[in-house]
C-alpha cells in the first residue's frame, strides 16, 4: 500500500488539498468577499533608505525622513562663477538693496571683468575691490558698521536697475536655464 492509503486508512487524518484545489477555492473565496462589499487593502511598500525605516518605526523623535532625491547626472545649475554667465558685461553698475524696492544710494558695485566675478564695491567715499559678491555684501555691511551674518549671500542685496525695472542678481540667475549658463561658460 502506499502512504497516502494508509494515511486514510487511519481515523482521524486529514488528506490536504492539491495546489490547483487550494488557488480554486481561494479564488472563490476572494470574489465572494468581493460580492459582499468588502474591500482588499494593499499592503504600504517598505521605506527603502535607513533614515526613512527609522522615522516609520518610530524611533526618531526629532529628524524626519527626507525625501532621497533621485540625481540623475548634470539636472543641476552650474555654481556663478562669472558674469559672462548672467550676460552682464563689464562696467556694469550693481545697486545695493535695502528692502523691498528700496535702494541704498551710498552703495553700488561696478562689475570690472566678466570672466571672473571681480567687483569694485563703493560705500560712500570708500571703495575696495572684491572678488565675488559675498565679499561686496561683508564690505559694505561693515562700512555701514551693521553686524555680518554668518551665512553671506551677496546675491539676494546686489542687483541691476534700468529706470523702475529692479531685479537682484538671484532674480537673473533664477531666469536663466542650465543650459545657457552652461554654454555662456565656455568650458
Amino acid at each position: 500500500m502506499s502512504e497516502l492509503e494508509n494515511k486514510i486508512g487511519i481515523p482521524g487524518a486529514v488528506v490536504e488539498p492539491s495546489k490547483a484545489e487550494q488557488s480554486a477555492s481561494l479564488q472563490e473565496s476572494i470574489n465572494e468577499h468581493l460580492a459582499a462589499g468588502g474591500t482588499i487593502d494593499k499592503p504600504k511598500p517598505k521605506p527603502v533608505n535607513r533614515r526613512e525605516k527609522r522615522a516609520a518605526s518610530g524611533k526618531t523623535s526629532k529628524r524626519k525622513a527626507a525625501k532621497v532625491l533621485k540625481v540623475s547626472g548634470g539636472t543641476r545649475k552650474p555654481i556663478l562663477s562669472m558674469w559672462r554667465m548672467l550676460n552682464i558685461k563689464v562696467g556694469t553698475k550693481l545697486v545695493w538693496f535695502e528692502g523691498k524696492g528700496k535702494i541704498n544710494v551710498k552703495a553700488s558695485a561696478e562689475v570690472l571683468d566678466d570672466i571672473s566675478m571681480k567687483l569694485k564695491v563703493n560705500y560712500g567715499k570708500k571703495s575696495k575691490v572684491v572678488d565675488g559678491l559675498m565679499r561686496g555684501e561683508i564690505f559694505i555691511l561693515q562700512s555701514m558698521k551693521k553686524p555680518v551674518p554668518k551665512k553671506v549671500q551677496g546675491w539676494d542685496r546686489f542687483g541691476i536697475e534700468n529706470g523702475k525695472f529692479l531685479k537682484s542678481i538671484h532674480n537673473i540667475y533664477d531666469g536663466v536655464d542650465r543650459q545657457t549658463l552652461i554654454n555662456r561658460r565656455g568650458f
